[in-house]
Formats: structure tokens, C-alpha cells, sequence
């Protein structure tokens, strides 16, 4: 068991030495010379591994001793580096980060979640510049939650590698509440967009858009699988999907024991 663990460390020790990304390797090995296989001879109970490095590559041919040979080799090299973040007035939040080498990167992607296990959402539409020290300010943040931020390395190959140091947290100030935010456009003509906040998922939750009459227009069920902060768009129609009349409607969310309303105005 040891010399194979000494030989692993070799290999990837070797493979290290080159550029190499996103390729796969074989780790063959035996005891001594003479077991080692003839070149064509086929070899049983070979070990295969597959690594990837941010130095660039990928290594071609193979390398080999008298007791271990390796093909097509590729090793992993964390991408090292700092990540933080920090509060702005309760209403951002603002996340800072390093890496120690830019080699074999194409640039950089935010993550949040909820929890340290996720699921984390993408944050940034595009990816973010290759600066280190490079900034992201994520003004999407609501009261009173803990966000968990991972900051991904793009690398040349397309693919993703977290940072070394792994994800950061940051608690914002302050107690959620559940109510309705800006319906945004206001007045609407073809759909609004209404965001709200919902503190509390117990008992599920609501929004309904009633007409002057206190009618019920349109439904939705809004209930989320944690507390924070949502939007929904409604595109002026009601439950049977047809398209209702120009005039002034009421939004009105139902949560946890509280309700908030607001108006909300279509024009055609």
C-alpha cells in the first residue's frame, strides 16, 4: 500500500511539472523492472484517474521509470486565492477576491445560496472581467438572511472551478417582512413585473389580483421552499387566460397571517 501511494504522489508530481488541463491519465505501475510489460504487451490491473489543472495543456505522449509508466497525464491544481464580502448600509453586499495566478482563465462567476450546501444561482449575466483583486456588488440582497457566496474560476476549457478558499457568508441586518414592492411597469400595457417579500412559508402563500369589485381575477400560488425576497410577472389575464380590461387593479399578498395590497394599473 505505501509504494503505491509513492508512486501516485510521483506521477501527478510529474504531470504537475508541464502544462496540462482537463486531460485524463493512466497510472500503470509494478514492482520492479523486469515485471514492467514489454512495449505492445497488454498490462492488467492498471488504475485510471481523472484531474484537471489551471496551468494550460494538455501534456502529450507518456513518461516512465522502472517501476511505473503514464499516459496521457493530468494533474489538479486548485485555483488559490481569497474571497470576502461585506455589507453596504443593510442593502448590498459587496464581494472582494484575489488569485494568486490568471494562467489558463478566462475570467470569473458569482454564486449565491441560502445555505452553505446550495443550490447556488448564478448571479452576473456575463462573466466578470479577469481582475485580481477584482469586485462584485450584489445589490439584490434582502433583510434579515444569511447569503452564502462561491466565487468560480472560468477556465479556458469552459469549465468552472471554485476558488481554493471556498465559499463566503454574510448575515444582512434587519427583519424580513412580508409585503408587496414596487409592480414595476406601473401603469402596464402587455405585463408587470411584482416583486414581493414573503418572511414566512408556513401555511403556504398567495397573491391574488382582484378588480374594483372585489372580484377575483388572477391567482397564484407564490409559495416558495425558503423566506426572501420573489417576483412574478402577470400579463394582464385572469384565470381562464383571457385578457381583462383596461383600468385599476389590486395586488394583494397573502402570507404567514399577513396580507399586504397594492394598486396596480392596465392600460390598452
Amino acid at each position: 500500500m505505501t509504494r503505491k501511494c509513492v508512486l501516485l504522489t510521483l506521477a501527478v508530481l510529474l504531470c504537475a511539472a508541464g502544462p496540462v488541463l482537463g486531460q485524463s491519465f493512466e497510472l500503470l505501475t509494478w514492482t520492479t523492472p523486469a515485471a514492467a510489460p514489454a512495449d505492445g504487451e497488454p498490462v492488467s490491473g492498471s488504475t485510471s484517474f481523472s484531474m484537471r489543472s489551471r496551468l494550460g495543456g494538455p501534456f502529450v505522449g507518456h513518461a516512465e521509470s522502472a517501476s511505473f509508466a503514464l499516459w496521457g497525464c493530468s494533474a489538479y491544481t486548485p485555483v488559490e486565492g481569497s474571497f470576502f464580502a461585506f455589507l453596504i448600509d443593510d442593502a448590498a453586499v459587496v464581494l472582494r477576491w484575489t488569485v494568486e495566478s490568471t494562467s489558463g482563465i478566462d475570467g470569473f462567476n458569482i454564486y449565491r445560496a441560502l445555505s452553505r450546501e446550495g443550490p447556488y444561482e448564478r448571479l452576473n449575466e456575463w462573466v466578470l472581467p479577469l481582475d485580481t483583486p477584482g469586485s462584485y456588488t450584489d445589490e439584490s440582497v434582502w433583510p434579515g438572511t444569511e447569503f452564502w457566496y462561491e466565487l468560480r474560476v472560468l477556465m479556458s476549457d469552459g469549465s468552472e472551478e471554485p476558488l481554493s478558499s471556498g465559499p463566503t457568508t454574510i448575515r444582512t441586518g434587519g427583519t424580513l417582512v412580508t409585503r408587496l414592492r414596487a409592480t414595476s411597469p406601473n401603469p402596464f400595457t402587455a405585463e408587470t413585473v411584482i416583486h414581493h417579500d414573503i418572511a414566512s412559508v408556513v401555511g403556504g402563500a398567495r397573491l391574488v389580483v382582484y378588480d374594483v369589485a372585489g372580484r377575483v381575477v388572477k391567482t397564484f400560488d407564490v409559495t416558495p421552499s425558503n423566506p426572501g425576497r420573489y417576483e412574478i410577472v402577470w400579463n394582464g389575464t385572469n384565470d381562464n387566460g383571457q385578457r381583462v380590461a383596461s383600468g385599476v387593479y389590486f395586488c394583494s399578498l397573502e402570507a404567514g397571517g399577513k396580507r399586504d395590497t397594492r394598486p396596480v394599473v392596465l392600460l390598452r
